[in-house]
């Protein structure tokens, strides 16, 4: 008779860990090696609870409460900015007067790219930004407005890129911002309020709205460190009676008699490779 064959025992393997490695460490021993990583790595570690600092430049808002709440104390370069408009003259400009006054003022022009209206010069003069430094360039279809977004970024013409894209997806975003952290300009995307559900790689987005007696509401929506318990309440600039939006951006300097003079100031898609470098 067949003798009956035995199944082959498999060696079994040892355990991974000693009793010793696998012992868990006592929460007193956890806490010291934590507190030895941040000794050791001190201003290279950011809480998530706590505001962020910048490593880069910052170039102060002109609002000593916003810079209060912005990463670094003001607005940073190397990165991309949101700024998104419950509707069209807010106060966006106003809010940006002070940083652009001092940027122009240093020699550095600004770039404004597919703006809604040709911008009115006067009023952007006694918002104390010299016009002689902004450059308008018109480009209407998406495309053209990030690509020039692009080159203006890549420029070391511009201390400032200003672009209105509308629509944008997060996948161009995240490029912009790319971009943006080889630059050392501040770089700017007007949007509408809406986008504020859709994703963005930008680090930091504001939401602006109206506010009574000639205030703009800003809500950090997003930015590095906790959100801001509630928006601020920031008084714009007056240097005169206050700026109507058709005023930073009338349609009225499209007639041929002003835009004749802004023509300086404005470029199209074929002249930038000589006024980018």
């Amino acid at each position: 008779m067949p003798m009956p064959v035995s199944s082959p025992q498999l060696p079994v393997s040892p355990p991974l860990l000693s009793g010793t490695l696998a012992k868990p460490a006592s929460s007193g021993s956890l806490s010291l090696s934590l507190l030895q990583i941040e000794a050791r790595y001190k201003g290279r570690i950011w809480r998530g609870d706590a505001l962020g600092s910048a490593a880069d430049p910052v170039v102060s808002s002109g609002f000593g409460e916003l810079d209060k709440e912005l990463p670094g104390g003001g607005w940073p370069t190397r990165n991309l900015t949101e700024l998104l408009l419950a509707v069209e003259g807010v106060g966006e400009i106003s809010l940006l007067a002070p940083s652009l006054g001092q940027i122009a003022g240093s020699g550095k022009n600004i770039l404004l790219v597919g703006p809604p209206y040709i911008p009115y010069m006067h009023t952007w003069e006694n918002l104390d930004i010299d016009s002689q430094r902004i450059i308008m360039a018109r480009a209407y279809k998406p495309a053209e407005r990030l690509w020039v977004l692009k080159q203006g970024i890549k420029s070391a013409a511009f201390g400032v890129v200003i672009g209105w894209l509308p629509q944008i997806s997060q996948q161009m975003t995240r490029r912009l911002q790319i971009i943006a952290r080889a630059a050392s300009s501040l770089v700017f995307l007007f949007r509408p309020a809406s986008a504020q559900f859709e994703p963005s790689a930008a680090p930091l987005r504001l939401v602006l709205d109206w506010a009574r007696q000639h205030a703009l509401s800003v809500r950090l929506l997003k930015r590095r460190g906790a959100p801001a318990s509630a928006p601020l309440r920031i008084a714009l600039p007056q240097t005169r009676p206050f700026s109507s939006f058709a005023e930073v951006f009338s349609p009225e300097a499209l007639s041929p008699e002003l835009f004749s003079s802004f023509q300086p100031n404005a470029v199209d898609r074929s002249s930038l490779p000589g006024t980018i470098a």
